[in-house]
Formats: structure tokens, C-alpha cells, sequence
């Protein structure tokens, strides 16, 4: 996927107006979901709440108050097009406040909405055939309400797109390991290739994926202890000479080596196996001097190359930096204190579905186009139009 650092540039009619209809797309997404208040008294749509606080992610709101003022901001053709309230004397459209913002995202149904969203959002994407698919899953801070247990959000992020496609929340009964059929069983996964982190490498697990036509990438360590071991006995020793590929990063002035060494998974009991993989990445401090070294083993049910495999692997790990730590970091996600009821199901899907609407405009520089959309909120319709298609 090609990625522009370029300037938005505003969409416009030919009246010379800014095009608005992909912000009334995004309401209509949200317009799906069931709202839970009582219809007397409700002065604010749940369709124009959700798409105005994915709006305040987008211009990189870190917790309600800043939501409700990046809302107020908001031009009256934007809050028109989402639907917001309109005052009954003015005629002037009235976002909702902090208030009602919170109370939304604490009472409404966050898995469906999540669904929605998702499903809104493979409807976008190109064809997935052969593209990685990586699961992992996120303990959401401070969440716990005294029960001493915080949520944990299980979700699969394309690769290639760097968007979450399907996400569930864990009961608290059990880990992600056994949640991975609630995850894929919504989406079509035929002909992907699933990578997953230690945890998942289960009979379980690729008995399902190889039902379901999709081929599997897994990383092996001490919790699968015999799996482990014929991994290690059967892979050549890890020599230059034996390598079956190498390759070199420089990266902030370091450099980074990683090696592969393959062999077929030949007698070893995992369903699919196909071939099994050693990973070492060694990097070096600009003088020269290792600083540090890294190795890790795995298993797939891909007949490919070892270029390929490293690529599904290093592939993998997008999930982390480029989902995780940027709702940690820049939407301060497990820096918030608020999370009561669904509040932070609901609020990580939206944050999800803001990034993913950056990414889908290709843009990378995600903290760079929040700032702009927060300078100027009639960006925030050029970038819609330039994800929605």
C-alpha cells in the first residue's frame, strides 16, 4: 500500500463547496447501532455522538474533556452533515458535550458497535487473498472497577493495511488463547495467513484455521515445551553457512541483522506443519559493538520462501507498534481514568477506526495529521473523502 506525506487538500463541489457526503457515510455506519436511552429526554442522535467523537479522535483527543472541546470546534456544515441537534430558536446545530459523550460510550453496546465497524471497514479494503492477518491482544489499563481484573481486547489487523478488521472483548473467565473462533468466525479469512504471537501455536488453533482454508505462521518459545524442542532439533545449526536468508536494516543509525534457517516440519506433530523456522536478529551500535541479540523459533503451514516467512513475521509485530502503542502513546489509552460500563470496548474501537481511516488515506504520519485536523476541522471531510471510497 502507497503512503503520501502530502499536504490533504480540501474536496470541493463544483458549487466550490467541501464535499461532506462521506461524513454523512460515516454517520450512517453508526446511525446501525441500537441506542440504548430512553427516547424521552434523548436531545442528541447516538449516529451524530459517535461520529463526532471519532472526529475528536481524529484530531487526537486523549480523554473526554478534550473530545468535547475538539466536538466544539466542530464548523456547522460538519455538524449539519452528521446530524447533530439543532437548536430550536437559533437554528444553529449544537454538538453534544462531555457528558453525554462519556455516557454514550459507557452504556452502548460496544461488541456490536465494534462489529459494525469492522465490517464497515473490510467492505473498504482490497482483496485479501495471501495478505497476513495478526492476532494479539491488549489489557486496557485502569479498567478493573475494583474487581482487580482489567479488560482485555482481543482483535486481527490486516498487514497490509494496518487496520483492525475484527476485534472482541475477552470474558473474564478466560485468556484470547480460546477466543480465537468468537475473533474469526465473523470474517471471511480464506486464502490469509494468520500470524500469532507464543500464546496460540494450540492443536486447537490450526486445526480451525486449516477448516477454515487460511495457513498459519506461529512463533514457538518455553510454553510449548516438545513442540519446541523438535522445532530445534530438526532446523540446521544457526552458521552463516547454513542460512537460508539474511537481511540488513539500518535503522537510527544502528544496524540490524536478521537471519533465517528453515527445514521441513517433516514428523513433527503439529496439524499443517509445513515448515519450521529460526529467527536471529543481532544489532549493532554504530561503533560496531553488538548491543543485542534476539533469536525465536516457529512453525507454518506455508510452502514458501524464507524471505517470505521473515516478511509474515516481521509483519506480525505491526500490531503492536502501529495499533497498541499508538493508542497508548498518542490517544492515551491506558492513561485514562474514566473507563466504566463499555467505555473502553467502545472507546478502542473507535480509536481503531480512526486509525484506520488515517492509514486508508494513506497517510503514516499519524501525529502529524491529528495536529492539522486539530488546527483546522475542515480537514477532517478531505480526509474522509480520501478513505472512503
Amino acid at each position: 500500500m502507497s503512503v503520501s506525506h502530502a499536504v490533504i487538500n480540501v474536496v470541493t463541489n463544483t458549487a466550490g463547496q467541501t464535499d461532506l457526503g462521506r461524513v454523512t457515510t460515516l454517520a450512517a455506519v453508526f446511525a446501525q447501532v441500537n441506542d440504548p436511552r430512553k427516547p424521552k429526554g434523548v436531545r442528541h442522535p447516538i449516529a451524530a455522538a459517535l461520529t463526532v467523537l471519532t472526529m475528536a479522535l481524529l484530531c487526537g483527543a486523549r480523554d473526554f474533556r478534550q473530545a468535547a472541546d475538539r466536538v466544539a470546534e466542530l464548523p456547522q456544515p460538519v455538524l449539519d452533515a452528521v446530524g447533530a441537534r439543532r437548536h430550536p430558536v437559533l437554528g444553529i446545530r449544537i454538538p453534544p458535550g462531555r457528558d453525554t459523550l462519556r455516557r454514550l460510550a459507557e452504556i452502548v453496546d460496544a461488541a456490536v458497535m465494534d462489529r459494525l465497524i469492522c465490517t464497515w471497514l473490510i467492505s473498504l479494503l482490497d482483496e485479501h487473498a495471501g495478505t497476513g492477518l495478526a492476532l494479539d491482544g491488549k489489557t486496557v489499563r485502569n479498567t478493573h472497577a475494583g474487581t482487580g481484573l482489567d479488560v482485555q481486547l482481543f482483535s486481527a489487523m490486516r498487514h497490509d493495511t494496518a487496520v483492525v478488521v475484527a476485534q472482541v472483548k475477552v470474558p473474564v473467565d478466560t485468556t484470547e488463547v480460546t477466543q480465537i473462533a468468537a475473533l474469526l468466525d465473523p470474517i471471511d479469512i480464506t486464502g490469509m495467513t494468520i500470524t500469532a504471537d507464543a500464546a496460540h501455536p494450540s492443536h486447537d488453533t490450526a486445526k480451525y484455521l486449516i477448516k477454515r482454508q487460511a495457513g498459519y505462521v506461529f512463533t514457538v518459545k518455553g510454553n510449548r515445551p516438545t513442540l519446541l524442542t523438535a522445532i530445534a532439533e530438526r532446523l540446521p545449526t544457526a552458521v552463516p553457512d547454513t542460512a537460508a536468508a539474511t537481511h540488513t536494516e539500518h535503522r537510527n543509525g544502528h544496524r540490524i541483522v536478521r537471519t533465517i534457517w528453515t527445514a521441513p516440519a517433516d514428523g513433527v506433530d503439529f496439524p499443517g506443519a509445513a515448515q519450521l523456522f529460526r529467527i536471529r536478529r543481532d544489532t549493532y551500535a554504530p561503533d560496531g559493538q553488538r548491543v543485542s541479540k534476539h533469536i525465536l523459533h516457529g512453525v507454518t503451514s506455508l510452502t514458501c520462501t524464507a524471505t517470505e516467512i521473515a516478511a509474515h513475521v516481521r509483519g506480525h509485530w505491526g500490531i503492536e507498534n502501529k495499533i497498541h502503542w499508538i493508542r497508548d502513546v498518542l490517544l492515551g489509552e491506558d492513561a485514562h481514568h474514566a473507563y466504566l460500563g463499555n467505555t473502553a470496548h467502545t472507546m478502542a474501537a473507535l480509536r481503531n477506526l480512526a486509525l484506520a481511516l488515517i492509514r486508508l488515506a494513506r497517510h503514516t504520519r499519524i501525529k502529524h495529521i491529528m495536529e492539522r485536523h486539530h488546527a483546522d476541522k475542515m480537514l477532517i471531510p478531505a480526509l474522509l473523502n480520501a478513505a472512503i471510497r
